[in-house]
């Protein structure tokens, strides 16, 4: 797709923070690797800098705080405050499980202009607690987007794809790709998971330092984003993910102690021509 450049900055859906990489929950195939993260917090003020760098080029729509769990966030109201200040994006979203929802201070509804509510079949958030936040939204005027999640999907190959066809095919398709843009380290993403591949196959700097664009504040940026949200070749990350065309399941728990190796994932269907739409972005 063209992306349409306005008043200097680069027109796009939706950027994502990942404040924390880890989880109060072990969904099976999680899109970011959760359970098999270590524990990290971003620093406030490191996330000042790489969004005042990224406002330099980029306008999204959205400027979502997520993870893992953002809410396991020390400091997350600060993170939102940031992200209010930094004039980045007209919305600041947090994503959430909402299992700890009861615990944040009025400050953090304050700040916010959106919420992201994902609910899980095997992780059920009380009843009470749903109505706490709704009620909560419309008090600070928060928007209120519920997203029930009763399906997964398998994303995640343990080794790279040798059909170079098929991993071309799925980047050209993949919805990730224009919906799930990441900020990281002052490395704009198109897709947010190079970073969480490095960890996860333990492949030190292997897909974070050649899938992304690191943000700086000379006059080829702009250029360099362009260029680079429009390329037609596939991530290094392509050939380990199935995009939005893997095979769905039941969403569950994966048992404590599942290790990447040692995991029941569902078979692999043949990967179909239709393109998923990203709606559960």
């Amino acid at each position: 797709m063209a992306y349409v450049v306005e008043d200097g900055r680069i027109l796009t859906r939706s950027l994502e923070v990942h404040v924390t990489d880890h989880c109060n929950l072990r969904c099976r195939e999680c899109c970011t690797l959760s359970p098999f993260l270590p524990p990290r917090f971003v620093d406030p003020d490191g996330l000042r800098d790489d969004l005042a760098l990224a406002a330099r080029a980029l306008r999204p729509e959205f400027l979502k705080l997520s993870g893992g769990e953002p809410l396991l966030h020390p400091r997350i109201v600060d993170c939102i405050g940031i992200a209010k200040a930094s004039g980045l994006a007209r919305t600041v979203s947090v994503t959430t499980n909402g299992l700890l929802l009861h615990e944040m201070p009025e400050a953090f509804w304050e700040g916010l202009d959106h919420l992201t509510l994902s609910l899980y079949p095997s992780a059920r958030l009380a009843e009470v607690r749903l109505a706490e936040a709704e009620e909560k939204a419309v008090r600070h005027g928060v928007e209120l987007r519920i997203k029930r999640q009763d399906e997964f999907e398998r994303m995640t190959l343990e080794a790279p794809r040798e059909d170079e066809g098929m991993t071309h095919q799925i980047y050209e398709e993949c919805w990730m790709k224009r919906r799930c843009h990441m900020l990281r380290g002052g490395v704009f993403y198109v897709c947010t998971r190079p970073p969480s591949f490095d960890t996860y196959f333990g492949h030190g700097e292997r897909f974070a330092a050649t899938d992304g664009v690191r943000l700086h504040a000379g006059p080829g940026l702009m250029r360099e984003l362009l260029w680079y949200l429009g390329r037609g070749e596939p991530l290094a990350a392509c050939r380990h993910c199935w995009g939005g065309q893997g095979t769905k399941f039941a969403h569950e728990q994966a048992p404590p102690g599942t290790g990447r190796r040692s995991r029941p994932w569902p078979p692999q269907a043949p990967m179909s021509s239709a393109c998923a739409t990203g709606e559960s972005c």
